[in-house]
């Protein structure tokens, strides 16, 4: 009994051994018909990207590295109404706003070394604080990137439609330290989106 045991085991496990050439032209065409559903063409209109340039804030040097530093800025006009007279159309021609760009710049020209991650939020404008959902803009391992003192975010995938469209919005710089930083950091925000149809 165990002799069978073992030679079935065996054969099972040379099966397995062996390559599978009929399988392949199968997992080929798989492959492509993947590859073909997954990328569709976006067929959004935009209408007109917004800007929201100079937001400027401090990160105080000997910032506590075990908690995140929370830098926030209330009453932010969202300017809705200027970029809606300027491309005449109303907001119920904007399906979504889709964050488009954004740079984090020390004005001191100092590296930010120090940083482990960075989250942008926005939320509307209340005395509530934004949610990791609210983010529109994050980096994280900076450790892993050359010291620099002008940092690309990455955009996020969040329709921020619900904010924008509203005169006022609530946003919040999130910052993850690696360690505290040794000197203050004057910095500057800059951030676009992009309206679409």
């Amino acid at each position: 009994m165990l002799c069978i045991r073992s030679a079935q085991i065996m054969r099972i496990i040379s099966i397995l051994k062996q390559p599978t050439y009929t399988m392949r032209p199968y997992l080929i065409v798989l492959f492509a018909l993947f590859t073909l559903f997954a990328c569709r063409r976006d067929n959004r209109e935009p209408l007109f990207d917004m800007f929201y340039p100079n937001f400027q804030f401090t990160v105080q040097a000997g910032e506590n590295p075990i908690l995140p530093g929370s830098y926030t800025l209330t009453g932010v006009a969202t300017r809705i109404n200027t970029y809606l007279g300027d491309f005449n159309t109303d907001t119920t021609n904007i399906s979504e706003i889709n964050a488009l760009e954004a740079t984090l710049t020390s004005l001191d020209g100092e590296d930010y070394n120090f940083l482990q991650g960075i989250s942008v939020r926005i939320c509307p404008d209340t005395p509530e604080p934004c949610i990791q959902a609210d983010e529109v803009f994050y980096l994280e391992d900076l450790q892993r990137f050359p010291e620099d003192d002008r940092i690309e975010l990455i955009p996020g995938l969040r329709n921020a439609r619900r904010v924008l469209i509203k005169e006022r919005f609530r946003l919040e710089v999130v910052m993850f330290f690696a360690f505290s930083p040794q000197l203050n950091y004057r910095s500057q925000l800059d951030m676009s989106f992009r309206a679409f149809e």
